[in-house]
């Protein structure tokens, strides 16, 4: 879809990456999220490389990858990493940075990318429940586990929807190089969303943000249901204890037998 489209034109929110508007890829969301950097990202991975004991060679997945910051991380801890995302234009920023032994793909999170072979695999910075189905965001885990080692971990590291939703703020105005963009938030139909609009160069654009409202006991169930053991939950990037009502994150760990 051309950026530009006057709101009312718009479809309906759509899954990042197919034929909507790709937000994700644009330098816009980058701009916006610029203080979600790459010292925020390798403290999370250093964090979890310690936690899991990984070891330089291992072999790790990682989905949903988006502009490739955390596979970046994990290839500097001397990972052997595949990245994938479903967005070209984000697939595309992430190619500059691959390596030996970092590898970007553009790929369906719903679908097996692999059968065995790794020895982790994660989703991070809420990469995940962008369905209304949540038998469709079940198959990411499922997908998730089936790439897996016995033995390996899956690390899903998703909003938490009791911290979140009772503190939505309506709206905000944040003005970032020489961008003002107009942030709203609401709850509706399931779904935490947020609708972004601003202009450019005399063009107007708005984006919208969806993410199921999904609950640690949902979350846990999606585990299982996968044939993974919940191991761990945390509650944020330094890996403290979650708490339902104070942790901003649900980090969630699972092993495969």
């Amino acid at each position: 879809m051309p950026l530009g489209l006057p709101t009312s034109q718009l479809p309906p929110p759509a899954v990042p990456g197919t034929d909507g508007a790709d937000w994700f890829g644009t330098p816009y969301y980058a701009l916006l999220y610029h203080h979600r950097d790459e010292s925020e990202a390798c403290f999370l991975i250093a964090n979890l490389v310690r936690y899991l004991a990984l070891r330089p060679g291992d072999r790790v997945l990682d989905i949903g990858c988006g502009r490739g910051r955390h596979a970046v991380c994990l290839h500097e801890h001397g990972l052997d990493v595949d990245a994938f995302d479903i967005s070209p234009s984000c697939i595309a920023v992430a190619q500059r940075y691959a390596a030996d032994r970092l590898r970007f793909h553009i790929h369906d999170m719903r679908q097996p990318f692999a059968t065995g072979g790794y020895r982790c695999a994660c989703n991070l910075f809420t990469s995940f429940g962008y369905f209304a189905d949540d038998a469709e965001n079940a198959r990411v885990v499922a997908a998730a586990a089936q790439a897996l080692d016995p033995g390996g971990r899956f690390v899903l590291d998703f909003l938490n929807a009791d911290w979140v939703v009772p503190r939505l703020t309506p709206f905000s105005v944040q003005v970032i190089g020489g961008i003002r963009f107009e942030v709203r938030r609401e709850y509706a139909d399931g779904f935490i969303v947020k609708t972004i609009a601003f202009e450019d160069a005399g063009q107007h654009f708005c984006f919208v943000e969806r993410v199921r409202d999904i609950r640690l006991p949902v979350l846990q169930n999606f585990f299982l249901e996968a044939g993974l053991c919940v191991e761990a939950v945390f509650g944020d990037y330094d890996l403290s204890p979650y708490e339902a009502d104070a942790s901003r994150r649900v980090i969630l760990i699972g092993r495969k037998p």
